[in-house]
């Protein structure tokens, strides 16, 4: 797995983000699991189903890979921890200057995403763009009152694509706040390119900061959504696995880009 993974290093400044598809890491299922502590082996096999076990054990697997990847470090020096929703943390890592290195992860139906910032707390978010027809009923736990406003004056299929990327949005935001769903959705609005100050105080937001929400071009099977420092430069890639990579090119070698 990790000879098919190939990841550069994170620029100064920058939010790197990265999608990948599941399903083209499958041939390595068993080197993942070999690459779990035994808390992620549990939490993995919790699952109820066998591909929902497998699913969990290539996200936890890739994003320690991604992780050690962006910032220059073996997969297996440092440790990831997680909070009681899973949202992962990384004590004692610190990026030149001292600053504390954050990290989100999300993952569903196939797909997973990550997020990396030295700059301040970050949150990332996708779901697969099929899901959005399953969204309209529960519009009203979701928005807030003008984007529910807003949404009424749009036609399907674009008024439940745009309800799948408003959710997005809000999920990046809470967890970049730390705070998963403890505040509800439709107390507050979250537009594309928005910013957002974070009072602190919480988990993952200990002072105050401010971040930008930002959609990412990721292509038409998936809707994705990152919470950046604002003075991030956010950087997205597809991990593809590759054989014989060249050293520090990326997997999959495609960018993406912000929408």
């Amino acid at each position: 797995m990790r000879d098919a993974f190939a990841c550069g290093p994170m620029a100064p400044g920058a939010c790197a983000t990265a999608i990948v598809d599941l399903r083209r890491w499958h041939p390595w299922r068993d080197e993942a699991w070999a690459m779990l502590d035994a808390s992620e082996r549990q939490r993995a096999a919790q699952r109820r189903f066998a591909d929902d076990r497998e699913a969990l054990a290539l996200t936890y697997a890739l994003h320690r890979l991604f992780v050690a990847g962006s910032l220059g470090i073996a997969p297996d020096a440092f440790s990831i921890e997680r909070d009681p929703e899973g949202a992962p943390r990384l004590p004692g890592i610190a990026w030149p200057g001292g600053r504390r290195v954050h990290t989100s992860l999300s993952h569903a139906d196939g797909v997973a995403a990550f997020a990396l910032c030295a700059l301040g707390p970050v949150g990332i978010d996708v779901e697969a763009a099929f899901r959005a027809s399953e969204l309209p009923g529960i519009a009203a736990s979701v928005c807030h009152p003008s984007e529910l406003q807003a949404l009424a004056n749009l036609a399907e299929p674009v008024r439940s694509r745009a309800l799948l990327a408003l959710w997005v949005r809000k999920e990046a935001l809470l967890k970049a706040e730390g705070i998963g769903l403890a505040r509800e959705m439709c107390s507050f609005r979250a537009a594309a390119g928005a910013e957002f100050f974070l009072a602190g105080g919480a988990r993952e937001t200990p002072a105050a900061c401010s971040v930008r929400l930002a959609m990412l071009d990721v292509g038409e099977r998936w809707t994705a959504a990152v919470a950046a420092p604002r003075e991030a430069a956010v950087e997205c890639l597809q991990l593809d696995p590759i054989i014989d990579a060249p050293a520090g090119r990326s997997a999959g070698g495609r960018s993406l880009s912000l929408s």
